[in-house]
């Protein structure tokens, strides 16, 4: 097995900082843009250097005017979800809801989103929305501009970063080996929609003496719109399909794609009356 490893590393060169500068420039990422990013490292494949290699090639592949950014979410302001309420009695429930240690922007992991989200997180430069579960993280031009004010309620929509990000020109959407299903823009795209979804989200602000609060948001979409939207925006030719080492990848500019999609799920909610 130790050979067929050595003999496909021969055959197959791992990725550098170098090859992935020129995927991303293949992809259409230039100096000066603006790139959200949803990932998968393991899609990437080996790279020497790692998650870091990557993240580096995105920051300096939009150089210094450009912006990376990558979702922050955190589930340290949740109960968590491996506690059953249900077999737990009132007194465990608030012991457990005491323990929680709610939201901190150094601190709190961004790991659910990935490693490459992580590694971002952690990057010199790199600047944090506070919204306790649904941060954002931005790194370069004006960043702290665009994270200022993260509205509790609505977290995706108008007065949150994914709202404020269509304002930026050169502003694009990059998925690494995820599909449509991972794009949190649909979320923005579905709260700005007059048909939406909604759930109640509550969380814990502040840290472990804060507060419950709950405020309304978009439901979750647990794959029942997200990915059909994504392939009927696919469909009108907008979308730039490539590599990054050897992950599939999708571009497109943000604020076509999130105008479209705001369309395309209104319309689907008010079709279905699916609003719950």
């Amino acid at each position: 097995m130790a050979n067929l490893i050595k003999l496909a590393l021969m055959t197959q060169m791992p990725n550098s900082l170098t090859s992935l500068q020129s995927d991303l420039k293949d992809l259409g990422i230039q100096k000066g843009d603006g790139v959200f990013v949803h990932s998968s490292m393991s899609a990437v494949g080996p790279t020497v250097g790692g998650p870091r290699v990557v993240v580096e090639a995105l920051l300096t592949s939009v150089g210094k005017t450009g912006l990376v950014g990558m979702p922050g979410f955190s589930t340290d302001a949740y109960f968590p979800d491996w506690a059953d309420r249900e077999g737990l009695t009132e007194q465990q429930i608030l012991q457990i809801e005491a323990a929680i240690p709610g939201f901190d922007m150094q601190t709190s992991p961004a790991s659910s989103n990935g490693i490459l989200a992580e590694t971002f997180r952690t990057w010199p430069g790199t600047e944090r929305s506070d919204h306790p579960s649904v941060s954002v993280c931005l790194n370069g031009a004006n960043a702290g501009d665009y994270l200022r004010d993260h509205s509790l309620a609505w977290a995706t929509g108008e007065a949150s970063p994914f709202g404020r990000l269509r304002a930026r020109t050169s502003m694009k959407i990059l998925l690494i080996g995820v599909g449509w299903n991972r794009c949190t823009l649909f979320h923005c795209a579905e709260t700005l929609a007059e048909h939406r979804r909604t759930k109640i989200r509550r969380v814990k602000t502040g840290g472990r003496d804060g507060d419950w609060i709950e405020c309304p948001d978009v439901a979750d979409d647990l794959g029942r719109l997200f990915p059909a939207v994504g392939a009927a925006f696919e469909a009108t030719g907008a979308v730039t399909i490539g590599q990054l080492g050897q992950a599939e990848c999708r571009v497109c500019d943000y604020v076509p794609l999130l105008d479209f999609a705001r369309d395309w799920i209104n319309a689907a909610n008010h079709e279905s009356g699916d609003l719950h």
